[in-house]
């Protein structure tokens, strides 16, 4: 009871502070993050704007434990709300609020009628139309896009529904350059091969279908494996994780990977196992090596997606990036795996097209991004 008393004391100082008339400046440009692990998809975006002395942000985070919040730029704001963040999110009065939260106006959190531009920020190369729900990015003013699927799909959405135009500007994946920028830089730590294993989230992933068998046959190898959970599986599937996790720890060459912020398991990696998670363009176009997808349901969040007659990139590129293998056939995976590894190079040059056919500003997408936002923030404000 005391520690909920203090909480709430504490945010509502928070929250006194951060609509201070002496603040004002200060949220003309706001970032929103439901957690930490998404200061990765910010973090190249603020960078650039803070090259400018004269540009200034708070950083909003729902997730206590958020770095951000030690953070000691002296340009940078960071808050935390959770008691009070609707009530923040009401009266925003930011000329520029940005998130990588999409459903923005379909659950609690509203738009404000004082702020003047929502931009979006994707945290995945993947589709807008089949992992996300129908609605998720309608509510936003602008939205960055990652490649030319992404104004494709958003575009026949808004003729389709006779939506209001937005600005869907061609921006790339800030998060994409600086994987690729990581891996030239990185040594590798291990001479045994490493398998990274890192599916999706929802009930059909690979941890609840077919995990196991794999594991098994994986144990029977000499390979490193290195089995990195997805946040939310964390949050919503415990005791299926403790599970997983119990049995990993009796493997001596396995490793159960939950401190999410770590990124060397994916550099490291000669290897990406995954379901239908968005890592897999990261890891594949970022490190020019080969992803084995195992065939799992497909995740299907809009069950109206069929409707844009587009087929979601993720699906189109799944067997154009790495080779795919049902779940019926994981007693096979070993010889596949195998091949993959040892012709992990010729994949290279295919790979390096297929991202500049389909990725917008390869390597300086965060510049493009920050030039938009610092043009943006520094306008005069609506009276």
């Amino acid at each position: 009871m005391f520690d909920t008393i203090s909480k709430l004391f504490n945010e509502f100082n928070s929250y006194k502070k951060f609509f201070a008339e002496n603040h004002k400046s200060h949220r003309r440009l706001v970032f929103y993050s439901e957690r930490s692990i998404y200061y990765q998809t910010f973090s190249p975006f603020l960078d650039e704007l803070l090259k400018d002395p004269s540009i200034t942000c708070s950083y909003i985070t729902s997730d206590a434990n958020d770095p951000i919040l030690t953070c000691h730029h002296e340009r940078l704001y960071p808050f935390y709300f959770n008691f009070f963040l609707k009530s923040v999110f009401d009266k925003m009065d930011a000329k520029c609020f940005v998130f990588t939260m999409p459903d923005l106006n379909t659950y609690h959190l509203k738009k404000s009628k004082h702020t003047q531009e929502y931009i979006y920020l994707f945290h995945a190369f993947s589709s807008t139309h089949l992992q996300y729900n129908e609605k998720a990015f309608d509510a936003y003013d602008t939205v960055f896009c990652v490649g030319s699927h992404h104004i494709k799909e958003i575009e026949t959405r808004e003729k389709l529904y006779q939506l209001p135009h937005k600005k869907l500007l061609p921006i790339g994946y800030p998060r994409m350059d600086i994987v690729y920028q990581k891996y030239q830089a990185y040594q590798k730590q291990f001479t045994q091969k490493t398998i990274l294993i890192a599916p999706t989230w929802s009930m059909a992933s690979l941890f609840e279908n077919g995990i196991r068998q794999l594991l098994d046959a994986l144990a029977q190898t000499d390979y490193r494996v290195v089995v990195r959970p997805h946040p939310e599986f964390l949050k919503r599937r415990k005791s299926l994780a403790i599970s997983l996790q119990d049995y990993i720890s009796t493997q001596p060459n396995f490793i159960w990977e939950d401190q999410l912020l770590r990124e060397d398991s994916l550099y490291e990696a000669d290897l990406l196992i995954t379901d239908r998670s968005g890592i897999a363009f990261e890891y594949a176009f970022g490190t020019e090596r080969p992803v084995l997808f195992i065939d799992t349901p497909l995740k299907e969040h809009n069950k109206n997606w069929k409707k844009l007659n587009i087929e979601p990139i993720e699906l189109q590129l799944r067997n154009k990036v790495g080779v795919s293998i049902s779940l019926d056939n994981l007693h096979k995976v070993l010889p596949i795996i195998e091949g993959l590894l040892k012709n992990s190079n010729n994949w290279r040059e295919t790979l390096k097209a297929m991202r500049s056919e389909h990725v917008f500003n390869w390597n300086c997408s965060a510049k493009e991004g920050a030039t938009y936002i610092k043009a943006h923030s520094s306008l005069k404000c609506n009276p």
